[in-house]
């Protein structure tokens, strides 16, 4: 048990690093597609990565797949189309700090309520902790350091979309753990980024065609090989492992590092202002993130006497 967390809290921390540069992208892509473009080229490239490593697991098991139709339809729908849609529409109002905290706060909430509620992932007084801190602390870097300012704080549209996004993504994060027996991570990958990019293709049309055309640039070139293979194919394999080993609430625990990480990363690429309550907004959540994963030992058994 103590190793299943420690592989898997490992798994966690790396899919939450890979992902945290997706806020980055968000913002630096909006001038250059639109939102549903951006995540149909994310899928498109994805399927295409992971389809030859993929596809002799996924001919083997296509009978379980056409079992559970209804299950993957839904998988594809709310967390890969529509969660990274609105990922993209939020990076049109919202900083990336801004994006990655309220993506990062909500999501381990609802995936932690789901999962007491639908796959019996029991929470005790290490998960509620670990919760609350996080909570505290994505408050307090979200108030600069001044808890009161909360009472006063008013969400904008992309605070909305990331919000939703996190629902989403919180939603896809206990379903995971209802995947049908006898389905391989990459096959079940596969079938969700096709899936995905094929729900995603009419609204995408419209809006290259309609709304905003893509630019076409080595700049967009180098946004799609990094949402697609490194934000996709190879942080949704890790995730998938990592859930598998410590439960949907706990790994999606570590996503509440993502405000901390993205921090760091708008700064550098974004030129986003950066404060000391972010250094402290990220002590308190680290320590969450510890005692929500740290291994109860188990208690040794005493046989009674006959």
């Amino acid at each position: 048990m103590r190793r299943n967390n420690q592989i898997g809290a490992l798994l966690a921390i790396s899919s939450t690093i890979i992902w945290s540069g997706n806020f980055i992208v968000s913002r630096y892509a909006i001038n250059l597609a639109g939102p549903m473009s951006i995540a149909l080229f994310r899928w498109v490239t994805a399927t295409i990565c992971l389809f030859p490593f993929a596809i002799q697991n996924l001919k083997k098991e296509w009978p379980i797949f056409k079992q559970n139709k209804l299950y993957f339809f839904l998988m594809a729908l709310v967390g890969f189309s529509i969660y990274n849609t609105l990922i993209y529409t939020a990076g049109h109002y919202a900083t990336a700090i801004n994006m990655a905290l309220f993506g990062s706060t909500v999501n381990p909430i609802v995936a932690a309520l789901l999962g007491a509620w639908l796959v019996n992932e029991k929470l005790h007084w290490k998960n509620i902790t670990g919760i609350i801190l996080c909570i505290v602390g994505t408050l307090y870097l979200l108030t600069k350091g001044d808890l009161t300012h909360v009472l006063n704080f008013e969400f904008g549209a992309g605070d909305l979309w990331m919000i939703a996004a996190g629902c989403c993504f919180g939603t896809y994060n206990v379903f995971v753990k209802k995947k049908p027996i006898g389905i391989s991570n990459n096959s079940f990958l596969l079938c969700l980024f096709g899936l995905g990019a094929i729900l995603l293709l009419p609204g995408a049309l419209y809006e290259m065609t309609f709304m905003q055309p893509v630019v076409y640039n080595t700049h967009l070139l180098w946004v799609v090989l990094y949402i697609g293979i490194g934000n996709s194919v190879i942080s949704y394999s890790i995730w998938s492992h990592a859930i598998q080993k410590i439960g949907a609430g706990k790994a999606s625990l570590f996503l509440t590092m993502g405000p901390i990480l993205s921090s760091f990363e708008a700064v550098l690429f974004l030129n986003e202002s950066f404060n000391n309550a972010q250094i402290i907004s990220g002590l308190i959540i680290i320590t969450g993130i510890v005692i929500n994963t740290w291994p109860t030992p188990n208690k040794p058994i005493v046989k009674q006497a006959v």
